[in-house]
């Protein structure tokens, strides 16, 4: 009966591991471009208060949060820019690069990050 027990606290442990939230967000700054980003954290304030400290400048904001995902924001040639997030890289990167396209051309992926 005591293993039984074990094994089923085993199980449950995995279980919930598995599906822990893991959160992450992308800052970006429109003004000079630069990016901070942060994943696997518990919480979305946790990955978006760290995305905001590694974004080198004073306008940074958080453009993208995800959760078990990933995040993209993509630049164009005149300073417009677009993000979103996916189920994979590949579809934040095309879903962030298709929302930069409503403001600008020759948009392309700046910054990427999964949390999963």
């Amino acid at each position: 009966m005591l293993k039984h027990a074990l094994r089923l606290t085993a199980l449950l442990l995995t279980i919930t591991t598995a599906q822990a939230a893991e959160w992450g967000s992308i800052a970006f700054s429109p003004s000079t471009g630069a990016t901070g980003y942060s994943h696997n954290y518990d919480t979305r304030n946790t990955a978006g208060e760290w995305a905001i400290s590694y974004c080198d400048a004073n306008d940074c904001r958080i453009v993208v949060n995800f959760q078990n995902a990933c995040g993209a924001v993509a630049v164009g040639r005149n300073g417009g820019w677009g993000s979103d997030w996916g189920t994979t890289r590949a579809n934040a990167e095309a879903n962030a690069i298709v929302a930069c396209r409503t403001h600008d051309s020759g948009c392309r992926t700046k910054r990427w990050v999964c949390s999963k």
